[in-house]
């Protein structure tokens, strides 16, 4: 069964720089109001539809690239890092991208 072993995410929303690893197959996140909960699930729902969709649409969805990327962050990019296996005998597989606004429109920058 495929798992996510690691995920890092930049600029995006409250979420500026956070790294989680060895991510267990059953894990609670808690925290006060405003420190990133719901984000980090919508972080993996924004990868969902950048996949089924595309980037603009997902953007769109979430108030586009200025809405989503954090205060003070505007001329950088978002990331998103995956770190998975498929199973437990599979190699590490690492998933990019970074986002990025050019003239106004969003881009796979990475």
């Amino acid at each position: 069964m495929a798992r996510i072993e690691e995920i890092s995410v930049k600029n995006y929303r409250v979420l500026q720089n956070i790294t989680l690893k060895d991510i267990k197959p059953f894990s609670v996140f808690l925290g006060p109001n405003g420190s990133g909960k719901t984000t980090f699930f919508d972080v993996i729902g924004f990868l969902s539809d950048c996949l089924t969709t595309n980037v603009r649409k997902a953007l769109e969805k979430r108030g586009r690239f200025q809405e989503v990327i954090s205060r003070d962050c505007l001329g950088q990019e978002i990331e998103i890092i995956i770190k998975y296996k498929e199973d437990k005998k599979s190699p590490k597989i690492t998933y990019i991208v970074a986002i990025a606004l050019q003239n106004g429109a969003p881009i796979i920058s990475r």
